[in-house]
């Protein structure tokens, strides 16, 4: 392409240039102009047209060369031959076989202008051009036909010099390109945010995990300084100018930010200072969410907890069941036998009571403390969720209340759980729900797939709901809102969930109703996936 626009430019400048200053040396053949500068064009044109293709290159390379040497044979011929001033143009043909075909092709096209500028008489005679005068000024035939091979060895050496750069060059390039790529592939897909800044302070990079912890946008922050980044950002952008400020590493720094919904989210950050020739150039930021780290040490100490007060339990049960038993073993005797009235009857009677809720009481308490072996099976989630809806319709605290509605689902899902342990989850949320329902109210069961390979069912009531305050409390131990509760049935129902490998959530908004969402692995048949 280079070549191309090279021999139009010459045609367009120096051939007119050159029958301007010796015309008369072309008097009377100023059709040559013309001609050649159309030859040129068309030749010109289908060489471009040959690029375009992308084939057969050194043939066109080639091919080129011999039309330039017919080209300013034929304009020297009509132009006085071998004392034409335009036989100096055989010289820019055989630089541009070198350049293009390297020693082999300068070599190649200085033979073919040596051998062109020979036959300049003959080719004259053949076009029946008469005798023009000729600048008579060029230097000796030898001398030029040396000239001409001198220029085809010069040329070539510098060819294959230029060859070579160019290779080493595009070598570099495609080096430099995949490393790009690399890295780029690499740092958009970290799970850790990626934020550097130049030396100035200024946002340099944001990776797509680093835009979505920070609620920031790679385009939009992009060159502007990190002090105007926005204020709830203020502890990230403390520690990131301090580190380019100072010129010291922060290694495993923790810190807390607000996101763009007003929520504090923990951070873990290192930050690093980039250097090149010993100059500060920047500071890299490396930093991840914590939200889930936290929670699972959370869970860690919860569970350290209940596992010490399991067993606390179990010992405080079994001392209570010992002197429990006696003691409603002797009430049951003494009612047996003496014929109480008035005041008595009623005092017995609540020992009686009394003693039936905390046998309950320590009943709850064992099974707390114990943990039965997991025995799962695969169960059809959405008949067993039936199943168990038909049975709480005729519970008596809902008969005539409160409607039990399971939403169908068209679709089957199988969950590998122990029946019985699992049914016991279901009862004892549903025993809540029912509870916390008023008269007229609606307990609605339904399940759902969730994310990565998970079942989600939930318990849906219309009661009054949690207040905000107590909803981080639920499920901690002896904790409840119902009057004459134990607080160990969701406690029980969170340990079976979680030993099933899942998840037990609430969901509530005061005055509307609580979601009790239980998540747990599951697989949806293709049957369900077609639904």
């Amino acid at each position: 392409m280079t070549l191309i626009r090279a021999r139009l430019l010459v045609t367009m400048l120096a051939l007119p240039i050159g029958v301007l200053l010796r015309p008369e040396a072309t008097e009377g053949a100023w059709w040559v102009l013309w001609w050649s500068l159309l030859s040129v064009g068309a030749v010109s044109a289908l060489f471009w047209l040959g690029v375009r293709v992308r084939r057969w290159c050194t043939a066109q390379s080639y091919a080129q060369v011999v039309a330039d040497l017919a080209l300013v044979t034929t304009i020297s011929a009509t132009s006085g031959g071998r004392d034409s001033q335009f036989v100096l143009f055989y010289a820019l043909v055989v630089i541009t076989g070198g350049l293009l075909n390297r020693l082999v092709g300068g070599l190649t096209a200085a033979l073919a202008a040596c051998g062109a500028y020979l036959a300049l008489p003959w080719v004259a005679s053949l076009l029946r051009i008469p005798g023009t005068p000729g600048i008579g000024a060029l230097p000796p035939t030898g001398m030029l036909l040396a000239f001409f091979l001198m220029m085809g060895v010069l040329s070539g050496v510098l060819g294959e010099r230029v060859r070579r750069t160019r290779d080493d060059l595009e070598r570099t390039a495609r080096e430099l390109d995949r490393v790009r790529i690399d890295n780029d592939v690499i740092l958009r897909h970290l799970t850790t945010g990626v934020l550097t800044v130049d030396g100035n302070g200024r946002v340099a990079y944001l990776n797509p995990t680093a835009e979505q912890v920070l609620g920031l946008r790679m385009l939009e922050v992009r060159d502007r300084p990190l002090t105007e980044l926005p204020d709830r950002l203020h502890p990230l952008r403390d520690l990131v100018l301090a580190t380019l400020r100072e010129r010291t590493v922060r290694a495993r720094a923790e810190l807390m930010m607000k996101t763009p919904l007003g929520r504090w989210l923990p951070l873990g950050i290192s930050t690093n200072v980039l250097t090149h020739e010993d100059a500060v150039t920047g500071v890299v930021a490396v930093f991840s969410d914590l939200t889930e780290v936290r929670e699972m040490e959370r869970r860690a100490r919860r569970n350290e907890t209940l596992a010490e007060l399991g067993a606390l339990s179990a010992r405080i049960a079994h001392e209570l069941r010992n002197g429990l038993n006696p003691i409603s073993g002797s009430v049951e005797c003494l009612q047996r036998e003496l014929k109480l009235d008035g005041e008595n009857a009623v005092l017995m009677d609540l020992i009686g009571r009394e003693c039936i809720r905390l046998n309950r009481f320590v009943t709850d308490l064992l099974n707390y403390s114990r943990e039965r072996d997991v025995v799962p099976e695969p169960l059809d989630l959405e008949e067993h969720l039936a199943e168990l809806c038909e049975g709480l319709a005729r519970d008596p605290r809902s008969v005539g209340r409160v409607r039990v509605r399971f939403e169908r689902t068209g679709a089957d899902a199988i969950v590998h759980a122990d029946r019985e342990q699992i049914r016991q989850v279901w009862l004892n949320l549903a025993a809540n729900a029912l509870e916390a329902t008023p008269p007229n109210g609606e307990l609605q069961v339904r399940w759902r797939e969730g994310d990565g390979g998970m079942v989600m069912i939930e318990f849906v009531d219309t009661g009054p709901g949690i207040a905000a305050d107590d909803l981080p409390r639920i499920g901690q131990p002896f904790f409840t809102t119902k009057q004459g509760g134990t607080g160990l049935g969701v406690a029980i129902a969170q340990r079976i969930v979680e030993r099933h490998g899942g998840t037990l959530t609430f969901e509530s908004d005061a005055g509307h109703g609580t979601t009790a969402r239980v998540t747990l692995p599951g697989a949806i048949t293709p049957a369900a996936q077609a639904a």
